[in-house]
């Protein structure tokens, strides 16, 4: 399925968004869980979270290449491993910041639409991310990469057909986020206030109220 057409805002029924630079910023308490991993194994590193927002929405083989390249003295698995094993056990304490206005938000669009969220982040991710701010109640289904390895586009599909969704649209923060939601036949919201770039987004919001203001004026009319 590809991308074809953009649909009336009035006719989308489902929501699915990314996580990070979409919902909140967590790249401080990322940071932590990196440093922290790499000295467990003598790297002798240090990353800022400033310095990660450049590589969120990527997938975590393309983040470590990125961030070590072969620069690893032991099997990149047990060293993933090590990275998701802290990540579980930090990010239920550390968490991150909700953008303003994403939680009021969310609550208010969930009466009218059905709500998930799909990440190229951990296993653990989306579940940390809805634990840490109480938004477990407001999504039908959460997806991550970490517990299905595919591109986002082919799981925007699995989603899509999982869930039988009829006419959804991706919300996230990077030109990467659109394309992928594009291959997969569906448009796309980007988040300006992000950590990413975009140019070819179906709709563009540079603050969560008024994305979710449109969301919302669209069941009105």
């Amino acid at each position: 399925m590809t991308y074809s057409m953009m649909p009336r805002f009035q006719d989308i029924d489902s929501i699915i968004f990314d996580m990070d630079g979409t919902l909140w910023d967590a790249t401080e308490s990322y940071a932590r869980i990196w440093n922290e991993t790499c000295s467990q194994f003598g790297i002798n590193t240090f990353f800022t979270g400033k310095e990660l927002t450049q590589y969120m929405g990527q997938s975590i083989d393309e983040i470590l290449n990125h961030l070590l390249g072969g620069n690893l003295p032991v099997d990149k698995n047990v060293f993933l491993s090590a990275l998701f094993n802290k990540e579980s056990m930090l990010m239920p304490k550390l968490g991150g910041i909700m953008f303003l206005g994403v939680k009021e938000g969310l609550e208010m669009v969930h009466e009218h639409y059905r709500l998930f969220m799909l990440s190229n982040c951990s296993a653990s991710g989306l579940r940390n991310f809805v634990s840490f701010t109480k938004t477990e109640s407001l999504f039908e289904g959460l997806l991550s990469q970490g517990e299905r390895p595919a591109t986002k586009s082919e799981n925007l599909a699995y989603m899509i057909d999982h869930y039988s969704l009829k006419s959804p649209v991706y919300v996230g923060d990077t030109q990467a986020d659109c394309d992928q939601a594009h291959l997969a036949g569906v448009p796309f919201v980007f988040t300006a206030y992000g950590f990413g770039n975009c140019n070819n987004a179906d709709w563009q919001y540079n603050t969560p109220d008024a994305m979710f203001k449109d969301f919302l004026a669209a069941k009105r009319q």
